[in-house]
């Protein structure tokens, strides 16, 4: 079981370092071409060949900004119009259809089987799901929540398990580039010029992006969207119109009404804001760390560089499993504790 863990972790690790080599934006020239001329080219117009070639040259180097933004910037792969809208497929777009898909072909099958004979023992499958709905539901939604938690549960495990298959799959590379590597390394698949132009990209590469869904701003302000509107339904269903004014906790002497209650009032938007930025960061800046680590080993092309990059990026990579667990229960633990803030006045 170590050695299949280890080889596991060398295979993505070696992916992400496949990936991070960003394709040359031109082909190598053929021999016998325009690349012989130049070589032939005489002495007296070196001047004027050195500039081409020395900007080829650094067309083809590793650069850092273009491999972080080539993975961790979001693209369109295909293009979509609906009543003179983009509304293109990109890459985060088709990663948050594969966890919505999983998260359906994972749960679903354990649900039925759960219920199909409660009291049977559980496989190891449904018991890891079990234990992962038994958390949310005792130690987030009653502990927050009490009595109160059975309406919300359903939102609570499906922001839960959304949020971790998302923080999950990103953690997995490009199944495509690693496909198009092999493809080009085999001599199988002739090379495609740069990143340019994304509806381009090979089918592998569109099928398995290799993005991190939560790593959007768009898609954490969406989550953070949806529980603001939770929270402010249960404020006023529990409080009703009083909502508005329950939120200056008790009291407070009438005086600093005027200051508390903008104070309270902003807080209700500050809330799910943090919990956006919060999921964006913490899901952003793990990758943006291995990405640079493995880079090194492109930049200096040193035998002594590249063990240090690998070792380090390990490290962070074993971190990021447990991010994503953490975010994904940080996420819905402070959904639940807003939640529960809106139902009575402090």
């Amino acid at each position: 079981m170590k050695l299949l863990n280890a080889i596991l972790f060398s295979t993505l690790l070696f992916t992400y370092a496949v990936s991070a080599n960003p394709v040359p934006n031109a082909a190598a020239p053929q021999a016998g071409s325009g690349a012989a001329a130049v070589h032939a080219a005489p002495a007296a117009g070196g001047d004027a060949h050195a500039a081409p070639a020395e900007s080829a040259a650094h067309s083809d180097a590793f650069s850092f900004a273009e491999t972080i933004a080539h993975h961790l910037s979001d693209a369109p792969l295909w293009k979509l119009e609906l009543a003179g809208y983009d509304i293109s497929i990109t890459k985060r777009v088709v990663m948050l259809f594969l966890a919505a898909f999983l998260l359906v072909l994972i749960l679903v099958p354990a649900a039925r089987r759960i219920a199909k004979n409660p009291y049977a023992k559980p496989t190891r499958f449904t018991g890891f799901i079990e234990v992962l709905v038994n958390f949310i539901r005792n130690d987030v939604a009653h502990a927050s929540l009490g009595h109160h938690a059975h309406p919300y549960e359903p939102y609570l495990l499906t922001l839960f398990f959304f949020i971790l298959i998302s923080n999950l799959l990103g953690l997995i590379p490009s199944l495509g580039e690693l496909y198009v590597f092999a493809g080009q390394a085999t001599g199988l698949m002739h090379a495609h010029a740069g990143h340019a132009d994304s509806f381009s990209l090979p089918i592998a590469e569109k099928l398995w992006p290799g993005i991190t869904a939560t790593g959007d701003i768009a898609v954490t302000a969406t989550l953070a969207i949806f529980t603001f509107l939770v929270i402010l339904i249960s404020g006023f269903a529990y409080q009703g119109a009083m909502f508005i004014r329950n939120i200056v906790p008790g009291g407070i002497p009438l005086l600093l009404w005027p200051i508390m209650w903008p104070i309270e009032f902003i807080g209700l938007f500050t809330k799910p804001f943090a919990l956006a930025i919060r999921l964006l960061a913490n899901m952003t800046a793990g990758h943006m760390i291995i990405l640079v680590l493995l880079g090194f080993i492109f930049q200096f092309q040193s035998y002594f560089i590249a063990p240090v990059s690998i070792a380090g990026a390990m490290a962070i990579y074993l971190l990021e499993l447990f991010v994503a667990f953490l975010q994904a229960y940080i996420f819905t633990f402070l959904t639940a504790l807003f939640i529960s803030q809106v139902q009575h006045r402090h």
